[in-house]
């Protein structure tokens, strides 16, 4: 029996197929790059994959939130404060179900990286 609810399960079923080269793609970046700074390294992986939690589980939230930053213009930070956090509080829900997930599945990267960091067989 999971923790998470079955339309969740769902989601996260399709999220895994439609963005497995994405998960694999940041998966394989964090590694190589496993002394650096977090919050600097794996910006484009990380947007693809934060960009699939945003269409499959979180699509209210995101569309507000781009409505409203279009709106806003320049001002967007300020504007749409509630649209943002509640998008981020959508995808902070979303990424420790989708930790639940992935232990219940057992669902690891399929290539593991080698001790040069890449993503090739050892």
């Amino acid at each position: 029996m999971s923790r998470n609810s079955k339309e969740f399960n769902q989601k996260a079923d399709r999220f895994t197929k439609e963005y497995e080269v994405q998960k694999n793609e940041l998966e394989q970046c964090l590694q190589s790059k496993i002394n650096d700074d977090i919050n600097f390294v794996c910006q484009r992986q990380k947007s693809e994959y934060l960009k699939g939690i945003a269409l499959i589980f979180c699509k209210k939230e995101y569309d507000a939130g781009v409505a409203c930053q279009k709106r806003a213009g320049d001002q967007w930070a300020s504007a749409c404060f509630k649209e943002n956090v509640a998008f981020g509080q959508c995808t902070d829900t979303v990424l420790k179900k989708m930790y639940v997930y992935n232990l219940e599945h057992n669902k690891k990267t399929q290539t593991p990286i080698n001790k040069r960091g890449r993503g090739e067989p050892l």
